[in-house]
């Protein structure tokens, strides 16, 4: 269920920017702001179940905590650094200010 809600948001979210591209360009980057704002809402407590599997599995196989730690903050901030470089990249096309 939780996946027909994100991707109604994002249809959503994209049916908004296709009509407001044509009248108002710089709006857009903040509808998909806050579209991939909300998709990582909902995203959050799937992700808090996966890390907690993982971490369960790193126990049983006797990693030291600290390196998983380390491994999910590391893969946190590539996909913040992703999202972040993407919506620079979109404010990049659509606002040709740069």
């Amino acid at each position: 269920m939780d996946i027909i809600k994100i991707v109604g948001i994002g249809l959503i979210a994209l049916f908004l920017i296709i009509i407001i591209k044509q009248y108002r360009p710089e709006f857009t980057i903040y509808i998909s702001i806050i579209a991939g704002t909300i998709i990582l809402f909902f995203v959050v407590d799937k992700l808090a179940e996966i890390l907690g599997i993982l971490s369960g599995l790193g126990n049983k196989s006797g990693v030291d905590s600290s390196y998983i730690l380390i491994l999910f903050k590391i893969t946190g901030i590539a996909y913040l650094t992703e999202y972040a470089m993407n919506i620079c990249n979109d404010c990049r096309r659509n606002c040709n200010c740069f």
